[in-house]
């Protein structure tokens, strides 16, 4: 599969379960926007499921390491690309087309 470049987001969450005032929790549940690859020719994949390869940090995510309801977005699909699309989808990602 070759690499396509992608980016993904989620809207924003907090970690802390606890109760808090609005003025605690103000600027904390922020969207998050990574850009980088999709791709299943990595040394971190042994199993074929593609993996994101995060531009900034070179982190590796499955679909498992991402929040809840977070979209991969493409921006194009062409007929070569609607395999390695389908083969992320049949990973867990959620995978949509921007525009």
């Amino acid at each position: 599969m070759p690499q396509l470049t992608v980016h993904w987001r989620h809207e924003g969450f907090s970690h802390d379960a606890g109760q808090r005032s609005n003025e605690d929790i103000s600027g904390t549940n922020v969207d998050s926007v990574h850009t980088g690859v999709l791709t299943d020719e990595h040394q971190e994949v042994t199993d074929g499921r593609p993996v994101l390869v995060e531009d900034e940090t070179s982190r590796v995510y499955r679909a498992a390491d991402l929040p809840p309801d977070t979209q991969v977005v493409v921006a194009k699909v062409t007929q070569p690309l609607e395999p390695m699309l389908e083969k992320a989808r049949r990973a867990g990602f959620e995978v949509v087309t921007a525009g």
